[in-house]
């Protein structure tokens, strides 16, 4: 059996994300005894969408290995973690001439490209999307070309096996009118994208169709939900705001601009939760989809809220929804062991 892992986008809110895959590994540390072995060599496939592609691609750099050995991820989820934390402190920083300048976002991107572009440079330095140690896939779009670009590793074509990690996890999250979009180059290829979120904000069903071309030497597989785990995880739940009729009735494009936004992220997430559970139901196989999405109950839903007191308590939630569903994550951990042919010792 295959394990995917998709991550959602959401701003700061990868954090919460991070937190549950932190304590999946810290499980499976007990589970083996193993205190070096870290969860991102026990997927097959790992996806993300924008801050989804930043945890995703952190959890595959490799870590210097002498030759011939099996390339090990770098990170152990803890770090990427604190890495959050400090992104949040550089990402959503205001620069009041830059404020002064596009009117506070109204004529011009809302933060300065370089506040990601800077710390994206720091964790993921000059690493190749062939320089990862699974078969993965981030998503973007290039808004010059109107094509939908599902960026991987490992398929036939191998077309973006040289494209800079960096690149293209600051595609994947150039959230349109907060960030300018990413604009790279790889030989003849010109890149102009968006925030891969405007098209799969929850990419587990594109990752689970791409594994078929990824994950079995070229050759067009089955789907087949019984030899297949995927793994989903969101950015948190949290209530939707809702719009009376009267309220919304007279609305012309100025109001909807920003509410369209919100809903086309939230509804996109929902409706390919819901195909996928009819997917695995449809071949009895409900229980290898996974789906794990937080409660937000004390953080802000706002996936720009990067203060030290929101990320706080994001990370709050995400260990209240661990406490609460101890038993079904300790379940999970033996199951990621069991499929990678770990030998468990049971206290």
């Amino acid at each position: 059996m295959k394990i995917i892992l998709s991550i959602d986008g959401g701003g700061i809110r990868g954090i919460v994300p991070a937190a549950i895959l932190g304590y999946l590994e810290e499980k499976i540390q007990d589970i083996t005894g193993d205190e070096r072995l870290k969860i991102g060599s026990l997927f097959d496939f790992v996806a993300g969408t924008s801050t989804g592609s930043i945890v995703g691609s952190l959890m595959l750099i490799p870590k210097e290995s002498k030759d011939g050995e099996i390339l090990k991820p770098k990170f152990k989820m803890s770090e990427i973690v604190k890495m959050y934390v400090e992104l949040g402190d550089n990402v959503f920083k205001k620069n009041p001439w830059h404020s002064i300048k596009t009117l506070w976002g109204l004529t011009g991107p809302k933060y300065l490209a370089s506040n990601i572009e800077t710390p994206l440079l720091t964790f993921m330095d000059h690493y190749k999307l062939s320089d990862l140690i699974k078969p993965c896939m981030f998503s973007g779009y290039d808004i010059k070309e109107r094509r939908v670009n599902f960026y991987t590793n490992s398929d036939e074509n191998k077309k973006y096996v040289d494209y800079y990690l960096k690149d293209v996890i600051r595609g994947s999250t150039s959230i349109p009118s907060y960030f300018p979009p990413a604009h790279f180059k790889e030989g003849t290829n010109e890149n102009t994208i968006i925030d891969g979120g405007v098209f799969a904000n929850n990419p587990s069903l594109a990752a689970y169709i791409e594994v078929s071309k990824t994950l079995y030497d070229g050759k067009i597989k089955k789907f087949d939900p019984n030899e297949l785990m995927v793994i989903s995880l969101g950015t948190g739940q949290f209530k939707q705001k809702s719009f009376s009729y009267n309220k919304i009735s007279h609305w012309g494009k100025a109001q909807w601009m920003i509410p369209m936004i919100d809903v086309l992220l939230t509804s996109h997430s929902e409706v390919t939760d819901y195909e996928m559970k009819k997917l695995f139901s449809s071949y009895d196989s409900l229980h290898n989809y996974k789906r794990l999405n937080p409660p937000l109950i004390q953080a802000s839903s706002s996936a720009l809220d990067a203060s030290r007191e929101n990320v706080t308590k994001l990370l709050l939630d995400a260990k209240t929804y661990t406490e609460i569903n101890k038993e079904m994550l300790n379940t999970l951990a033996r199951e990621i062991c069991d499929i990678n042919y770990l030998i468990p010792h049971y206290e």
